[in-house]
Formats: structure tokens, sequence, C-alpha cells
């Protein structure tokens, strides 16, 4: 794989009918990304520059030379940020944007177990990424909520460990209070050594209708219905006021488990 670090500099004319254009990414596979784009209004250039820098890195490196309108990448794990330069001559001319594989961040937020006061739900916006909590206790909450917290008791028999829990098991749960519906059937591995190294791959056998929270903090792994995976970071539970403390990263390309951030 061709790596090159630059300095990408705005000298690059993206402004030009020499610029590539609708650049865009997708997931080529769950841990190898697509790039592609449409030829410059001008025709076709000497060769299209791809360049590449994961996050927490502050240089784009060159990782491809192409005359193809398309280009599959396989980052090594890493999420991070794609610039396209289309090259005629000696002069480039760059595609407008910078799509990324960065997982979107949200920060800590507790969200209460399902027999407490408070929202015990949690879901992810598909078209911004952030997350936020939700109600249990009503139907409207059940195309938007990605999982809950629960101890699988009734309230009067509160037990640990609290497990992060698909939606689809909430009208079920002893808890008693999630009404029937269509609610998400997600899936969740159980704690994961660390938070950024690529997910593990839904096609393998290690997730489940719940992850316990058995260990602080732990990060847990989750792949929605809709092919998207994210990160739940739990740094901390209070069993005295029943709630969880929790972090998330979601990523916003379907079907790509990158989640370093």
């Amino acid at each position: 794989m061709l790596l090159v670090a630059v300095a990408f500099t705005a000298a690059c004319d993206s402004t030009s009918s020499k610029a590539p254009t609708s650049f865009s990414l997708g997931s080529a596979s769950d841990s190898t990304v697509r790039l592609q784009w449409a030829e410059p209004a001008d025709g076709t250039p000497d060769a299209y520059l791809v360049y590449f820098k994961p996050a927490g890195e502050t240089l784009f490196g060159l990782v491809a030379e192409t005359l193809a309108l398309s280009y599959e990448h396989f980052p090594r794990g890493a999420a991070g940020d794609y610039r396209l330069a289309a090259r005629f001559g000696d002069v480039t001319h760059e595609a407008d944007g910078e799509p990324s594989t960065r997982p979107v961040w949200t920060d800590t937020v507790a969200v209460a177990e399902l027999n407490a006061t408070g929202n015990s739900g949690y879901g992810w916006d598909r078209s911004s990424g952030r997350g936020r909590t939700y109600s249990m206790r009503t139907r409207a909450s059940s195309a938007v909520v990605d999982f809950y917290i629960t101890d699988f008791k009734p309230a009067v028999l509160p037990m640990l460990p609290y497990s992060v829990a698909s939606p689809s098991m909430g009208p079920a749960d002893a808890g008693a209070v999630v009404p029937e519906d269509t609610w998400r059937s997600n899936r969740f591995t159980d704690p994961l050594p660390g938070e950024q190294g690529p997910l593990p791959s839904a096609a393998t056998p290690v997730y489940y209708n719940y992850g316990d929270i058995s260990q602080l903090p732990g990060c847990i792994g989750c792949f929605t219905a809709d092919s998207h995976y994210a990160l739940v970071k739990v740094v901390a539970v209070d069993t005295a006021n029943q709630w969880a403390r929790l972090e998330t990263w979601f990523q916003p390309v379907k079907g790509l488990r990158l989640i370093s951030h």
C-alpha cells in the first residue's frame, strides 16, 4: 500500500472545472472503505490522488494514485478523513469535501435503570450520529431507541449487574413498564478489551440480545438492525440512584465497524 505523509495545503484548486466531482464514500466490506467520484468537467486527468488522515493524526498521507473513478481503501483498522485531487501535469485540483469515517461521539450522560425515575432508553440519530436518552414507557420511543439499561428484575427486586439490552427485549422485561410495539432488535458484545480497535464483525457469533456491564469502565460493541456499528462505553454505575453513566461513538457509514477516535 502506498503511504506518503504530506502536508496537504490550500494551494490545490477546489473550484476548477478540472476538479473531480461527487466525491463520496461507503463501505466495501465491514473494514474496507469504497471511495467514488466523477470525472472533472474538463475531461480525464493524468491521475487521481487519494489522501487519508487517520483519527488522531494531523497530516494527510497519499494512499493511492489511480486512473479509475473509484478506490477501495483498507485503512488497517483506522477511521479518518479523505481528500481527493485530480492531477493535470504539475497542477492538482482538489475535489470539494472531506468525506469521513470518523465515528460521532456523544458526551457522557446518565441513563436510568428501567424501573428508576428518568429515561432508560438511548438512541442515535441516523442523520447526525448523535445519541440521546428516551423513555421506554411510551410507544413513541420504539422507532428511535437502540438500547436500554436494565437489571432484568421486577422493581421490587433490584439486582446487579446492569445490562445494555436490545429494545426488542423491553416488552418481556420483568421490569414490566415497556409497552408492546415494534421495538428495534439490536445486538451487543460482551465487554471489549479496548475502545480504539475495530469492533468485532457482526458475521461472527459474538453479538447477543444484551451485554452485561461487568467491568468499569466497560466498552460494549453494538450492531443495529439497520447495520450500523457503535460503541457504548459505560464509565460509572450508581446502584443507589439506579443509573449508568455512559458515552458513545456511532459509525455513520452503514456496515463499517471502524470506531477509532
